[in-house]
């Protein structure tokens, strides 16, 4: 066997029979090595077919499928039957496309995807219709996630789907996707001193303190959900209070300024974790992890269901910055925005308000107790000259 280093997970390796191929698992160990999955491949009506026998460690073969396949053929040739491909359960696709897609750097994703639809796990593949997604997007917006989450569910049924016919497990099947309405402005949230105030109290009573540590981060330097989660402790610099963006949404690496609370919040991490600030189990906290917790917050405090619970906190951060009076330029810089038409929409939302804190002080000073004072009026004439 090659070294585990050199092995390619998603590649199906020949054996010495026609036809027979394996892969190797990531995760599955058989005698202290990556187990092994073999498969066949033969034709049907001119169309190559591929079949999964089994792994390695409950019992099969490459010569065992070697036999299956003579079998296949055989029935092909004189009419017999092949296993049948035209029923094929939801939860059969998806642990089909899951194990065979097990070395792609989204599978993590792609898992926690597929717990939005296991209700339709005993359903045959040909049944499903329009309405059941529907029913998904429905229990998901009632939790309060968002319709682009839901789009990636969707996607990836459409995925398992497609794979299963791909491998002809099935017959070609129609994507399915469901109307969704999308927003014609763009949504920035505006926060009350007393919600901030609840807010803040929530997430310091918050048990998991690791989620808690984020999304008060979140508030004080407005970064975009992603962006703390990867940042390493190579990349925080305490004496120049700042840390580095890698691969931030620019599709460069940014710079970021860091208040003193800010480094408070990062300094409460050390010791708890090695290569990045946020670690949960020695591997990076993850952004579904982090979404679940930080929904579940923003309910405790009260937040309207449709408020972003993180991305909201970066707008609250533009909009505050703006009624302070910082100059566009300096938000910009700040939040790392590409443009400054992005920035402008939070001078757009503060004008009304510090509007508001004018008229205020107008009146204010109105009805402020008048000084008399004692200075005679000096009529002056000018003089054409």
């Amino acid at each position: 066997m090659a070294d585990t280093k050199d092995i390619q997970y998603d590649k199906d390796y020949p054996t010495k029979y026609d036809g027979v191929y394996f892969r190797y698992s990531k995760k599955k160990k058989y005698n202290g090595k990556p187990d092994k999955s073999f498969k066949i491949r033969y034709r049907v009506n001119g169309r190559s077919k591929n079949e999964r026998i089994g792994w390695q460690s409950d019992g099969y073969s490459a010569e065992f499928a070697k036999n299956i396949r003579a079998e296949r053929i055989v029935a092909i040739r004189h009419g017999g039957d092949l296993p049948n491909t035209k029923k094929l359960i939801f939860k059969e696709a998806a642990k089909r496309y899951l194990d065979d897609h097990s070395s792609k750097k989204s599978i993590r994703e792609d898992r926690y995807r597929y717990n939005d639809l296991k209700h339709l796990d005993d359903m045959e593949i040909s049944d499903i219709t329009i309405s059941d997604l529907k029913k998904v997007h429905a229990v998901m917006r009632a939790r309060g996630v968002k319709h682009i989450t839901y789009i990636k569910v969707e996607e990836f049924y459409n995925k398992v789907v497609k794979y299963a016919s791909e491998i002809n497990l099935i017959k070609p099947q129609p994507s399915l996707k469901i109307p969704i309405p999308r927003a014609k402005e763009k949504l920035t949230e505006i926060y009350t001193d007393e919600m901030l105030q609840n807010y803040l109290s929530i997430i310091e009573q918050y048990p998991y303190r690791i989620v808690s540590d984020i999304v008060e981060l979140i508030y004080y330097t407005g970064m975009r959900r992603s962006e703390p989660l990867k940042i390493k402790w190579s990349d925080y610099n305490k004496e120049e209070k700042s840390v580095i963006i890698r691969d931030a949404k620019s599709g460069r690496d940014e710079r970021k300024l860091l208040s003193s609370e800010s480094i408070n919040i990062i300094e409460r991490q050390r010791g708890k974790s090695k290569v990045y600030i946020f670690e949960n189990g020695n591997e990076p906290v993850r952004a579904q992890y982090l979404s679940y917790h930080s929904r579940r917050i923003a309910d405790m405090a009260g937040i309207p269901s449709h408020y972003r619970p993180l991305h909201s906190l970066r707008h609250n951060v533009g909009t505050r910055m703006a009624l302070q009076g910082t100059p566009a330029a300096i938000i910009k810089e700040f939040l790392n925005h590409k443009n400054l038409e992005t920035t402008q929409r939070y001078i757009d939302i503060a004008e009304p308000v510090m509007q508001g804190h004018i008229d205020m002080l107008e009146s204010g000073l109105k009805k402020s107790s008048k000084v008399s004072l004692n200075i005679k009026r000096v009529d002056t004439e000018v003089k054409n000259g």
